[in-house]
């Protein structure tokens, strides 16, 4: 089973280099590309020197980036679709550790709440937030979410194609996890480590906060009319 290896990026240059090196060792298991949302650093150059292809994201965001990366994913052969951020707080190895696990569950997601977490990887007011995000979509959609803000997935591609998403921002991985719970595929948590970022955040914990929360609602009640861009 070959997988595509999506790293989303914006001005990710202090961490996508390190992230792209651990990928390419692994260039057996899956192909990488990078979508990125015309960075102003050198995120772009950096992949490029490290011969990873670059696809400019249509929109703005990090659910644009994500959708966008479907679109290729879907225009290829690929039998499987992950994803990890770029800013290097998910290890390669451990998305590597995760693959072989499709054979038997269709999705699989990162558990960062209840696996080791660095010092200084996620502050205390992120941690409650990203708990009590879990367990309001548990409880709104009936499915098991143990972290449903991970940036770590694993999809076989039957399930990619049955995704409807219209998610622009941060709220695409509750979106996600609505989608699938949608169709009828709960997740399988594995728990991962969770390091701290190279480079600036650029989540903001109250407003994406809200604007995840709303997602988890409205996707409860409204189907998304749309995945591609």
């Amino acid at each position: 089973m070959r997988a595509l290896l999506v790293l989303p990026t914006l001005n990710e240059e202090a961490g996508v280099q390190g992230v792209l090196e651990d990928a390419l060792r692994h260039d057996d298991r899956f192909d990488v590309v990078v979508v990125d949302g015309r960075s102003e650093d050198a995120t772009v150059e950096l992949a490029h020197a490290a011969g990873v292809h670059v696809v400019q994201q249509r929109g703005r965001g990090k659910g644009a980036a994500i959708r966008t990366a479907i679109d290729v994913f879907l225009a290829g052969p690929w039998d499987a679709l992950a994803m990890i951020d770029a800013d290097g707080t998910y290890a390669v190895e451990a998305l590597v550790d995760v693959l072989p696990m499709l054979d038997h569950h269709p999705v699989l997601v990162g558990d960062r709440l209840r696996g080791p977490l660095e010092p200084s990887s996620m502050g205390r007011l992120n941690f409650l937030g990203n708990r009590f995000l879990s367990a309001v979509a548990s409880a709104v959609h009936r499915t098991d979410a143990a972290d449903v803000c991970s940036g770590c997935w694993v999809m076989r591609r039957s399930i990619v194609e049955g995704l409807r998403l219209n998610s622009l921002g941060f709220e695409l991985e509750a979106e996600l996890f609505a989608s699938l719970a949608a169709m009828g595929h709960a997740p399988t948590w594995v728990r991962i480590p969770y390091r701290a970022r190279e480079g600036d955040a650029k989540l903001t914990s109250i407003l994406d906060g809200v604007r995840i929360l709303r997602k988890l609602v409205v996707r409860r009640v409204m189907q998304a009319r749309k995945t591609h861009l």
